[in-house]
């Protein structure tokens, strides 16, 4: 009979007082408990002769207490001098001194473990403040604190640990409970309940490991089973298609364009085509470095709906790519008579912008004023998510820049329409463990070759002491006709953040280049704000953009060949490629500065790889390792469930053979009938994900 599931009132030393605190953190359940992951373990096992001490070190100590003496004074609570047993010199007595709190047992006569740092007091005898302690007894298998790996906990206020320690000991050592295996788990992997025990209190770091490949594999297989489902889920859908259209009109749009597609591009155009002649739907991620011609793979994409009779839809991340890529579609599909419309937060009218045609809107938000027409584009943000876009033809959807959006907009959008293709873009390059979990439901197409003509971008990277010399290359370059990107991370000064803003620039640089026509571009703009200070830097009116991350993605000027990144160190590594892929754009020679003041010098190499390479899967899987998912495509938007235990960077073999056991499990038990706990689990890392990025 299995055991019943222990609460927390059940576990020794968890009182009301310490429940609350556990609340904080939380922990509520005893199933919260187990999966409270140490942030690290302390080697406490080896003793060290104070002969042998180091100052300043941290070490065990084994000895007897020659004398405990309360104290009377201060915040000092007890003196304790021990003498270890190898002990040869009165310099290698040792003090060791408790503040915080009486520890309990100690007195004459007793013998202890101690942990703690050493130091020498005025009279040359060693000193320890607060350490860990632990009462010499024979029961060797019952020490918490010292003798052993000691686990270190994340802790709130009024919870220590010891005492956080203490808790966990008793409800992974001593309380009795059930980890049941819920999947088929391949051989050689650790028990799953004595995975728990060995994760907390292991006694060996090769045994703590092969506790955490286990519970790290559980994580990677339920995220691999809600992916093979996905999958399987598109696989079997089917979305009917319309009569085979000819390629007359991407054909007639390809032998307009002033040069001729790569290598690349037509593989990725075949595998679309490969895609679309089939039942179910599209579901493609197509990778691409900067510049290497996503826009006009999506585009074909686009036309081929068209010609299919249905409506395409294209969403960007912010206004201003927006209206860029509508500028851009009207002067390469408006002479092939096909409509575009543009649909963002701003559009308060039923009428584009750009055509004065009607758009597909909801009136009142009960039925669409008019029906889209078919073959028709749509280019819009966000917007597009809402119940104000109707799309009752809708056939193709491109979302750009994938990663500034979330799972959750990606299946908003993909429900609009009759089960449209989808392919999303990025520019940013995806590590392998991402490809493998956020985008393991698409099929993947890498354009892994530049457009001939791209003019290599000079990275250079310099200390703020060095910001004369560049507004003097700057003057230079203005001076034959060259216009410049000017980035900083603020929008305004702030008194948390040591960093420069682009508003006090924007005024600080009136006076320090006076002759310079200088633009400023924040996303504090209103649309129509934005949209002219873009407008005038196309046009030539302003010859340098002061401006944050906004135009981080899209923004296509090609006599724009200067950049300077101010405060680069707070940038990461992908945000730096995406910014400086805005020049290099055009025929003229491309420089981008990095300025900044690194703490360490593991930041300055960070910076030193943008000069090294412009290769954006290198830069991607070093910026991966650096900061992790959460920081480079944003927590919310990441898609992941939070993992406790598994390690996306370095975990990459665990992963791929989870991906496999998934692949088969959901071959034999495509419903996992025979495994409702794995069901339960899947639905909970889809909740999960789902609503981190609502």
């Amino acid at each position: 009979m299995p055991s019943e599931t222990p609460t927390l009132a059940s576990i020794k030393g968890i009182g009301p007082r310490y429940a609350e605190l556990l609340g904080t953190l939380g922990l509520v359940t005893h199933d919260d408990l187990l999966h409270n992951v140490p942030r690290r373990h302390e080697d406490r096992r080896h003793l060290v002769p104070l002969s042998e001490a180091q100052e300043g070190a941290s070490i065990t100590v084994r000895g007897k207490v020659h004398r405990a003496k309360e104290a009377r004074w201060g915040a000092m609570r007890l003196e304790a001098t021990i003498a270890p047993a190898d002990v040869s010199r009165k310099e290698d007595i040792l003090v060791a001194r408790w503040f915080a709190y009486r520890p309990y047992g100690i007195k004459e006569g007793c013998e202890l473990f101690l942990y703690g740092r050493v130091i020498r007091d005025k009279k040359g005898h060693w000193l320890m403040r607060q350490p860990e302690y632990e009462i010499v007894h024979q029961d060797a298998d019952s020490y918490i604190h010292i003798d052993r790996l000691a686990p270190i906990y994340s802790l709130t206020d009024g919870l220590s640990q010891r005492i956080m320690r203490k808790i966990m000991f008793e409800a992974t050592q001593r309380t009795a409970f059930e980890a049941p295996e819920f999947y088929p788990a391949p051989p050689g992997l650790m028990a799953r309940q004595e995975a728990f025990r060995v994760i907390h209190f292991p006694e060996t770091l090769e045994g703590e490991e092969r506790a955490r490949q286990r519970l790290a594999y559980d994580e990677f297989f339920v995220l691999q089973c809600v992916v093979a489902q996905r999958r399987l889920n598109r696989v079997t859908g089917f979305r009917p298609r319309a009569k085979a259209a000819s390629h007359d009109l991407t054909a007639r749009w390809i032998k307009s364009l002033p040069f001729p597609l790569t290598g690349a591009q037509r593989r990725v155009m075949a595998e679309i085509d490969a895609d679309l002649g089939q039942g179910p739907p599209m579901n493609r991620l197509l990778q691409g470095d900067v510049g290497a011609g996503k826009t006009f793979v999506a585009l074909y994409a686009m036309l081929r709906a068209v010609e299919a009779g249905e409506q395409a839809a294209l969403m960007a991340p912010t206004q201003i790519l927006a209206e860029q890529h509508a500028l851009n579609l009207r002067r390469w599909l408006e002479p092939l008579g096909v409509r575009i419309d543009l649909f963002t937060g701003n559009t308060k009218k039923k009428t584009d912008r750009l055509r004065g045609g009607e758009l597909d809107l909801f009136n009142n938000g009960k039925k669409p004023a008019t029906a889209a027409p078919s073959g028709s584009v749509v280019i819009g943000t966000h917007a597009l998510l809402y119940d104000r876009y109707a799309a009752d033809q809708l056939g193709m959807i491109v979302i750009d820049e994938q990663h500034k959006f979330g799972v959750l907009q990606r299946l908003a959008l993909s429900r609009k329409g009759r089960n449209p293709d989808i392919l999303v873009m990025t520019a940013t390059p995806i590590p392998r463990t991402l490809g493998m979990t956020v985008y393991g439901d698409l099929d993947v197409s890498i354009l892994d070759e530049l457009p001939p003509g791209r003019t290599p971008i000079v990275t250079k990277c310099r200390a703020s002491g060095e910001l004369e010399k560049f507004w003097t290359f700057l003057h230079k370059q203005l001076g034959e006709g060259r216009q410049a990107y000017v980035v900083y991370p603020l929008v305004e000064d702030s008194e948390k953040v040591e960093a420069k803003s682009v508003k006090a620039e924007f005024e600080r640089l009136k006076g320090v280049l006076p002759d310079v026509r200088l633009g400023l571009l924040h996303g504090q703009l209103r649309g129509d704000e934005k949209e002219q200070v873009m407008t005038d830097f196309r046009a030539g009116k302003i010859q340098v953009l002061l401006a944050t991350s906004v135009i981080e993605v899209g923004v296509d000027v090609p006599n724009a060949t200067i950049m300077l990144i101010e405060n680069a160190e707070r940038f990461g590594l992908a945000q730096l490629h995406q910014l400086r892929g805005r020049i290099g754009r055009g025929e003229h020679a491309s420089y981008c500065v990095l300025v900044g003041e690194p703490k360490s010098l593991e930041g300055w190499r960070r910076l030193k790889i943008m000069e090294e390479t412009s290769d954006g899967f290198r830069i991607a899987e070093e910026d991966f390792k650096i900061r992790g998912p959460g920081n480079i495509f944003g927590t919310e938007q990441s898609g992941l469930p939070p993992l406790r235990f598994a390690s996306l960077e370095r975990d990459f073999q665990l992963l791929t053979e989870a991906r496999v056991g998934a692949d088969r499990l959901i071959k034999e038990d495509p419903t996992f009938s025979q495994w409702p706990g794995l069901r339960e689990k899947m639905g909970s890392a889809q909740v999960v994900s789902l609503v981190a990025v609502s």
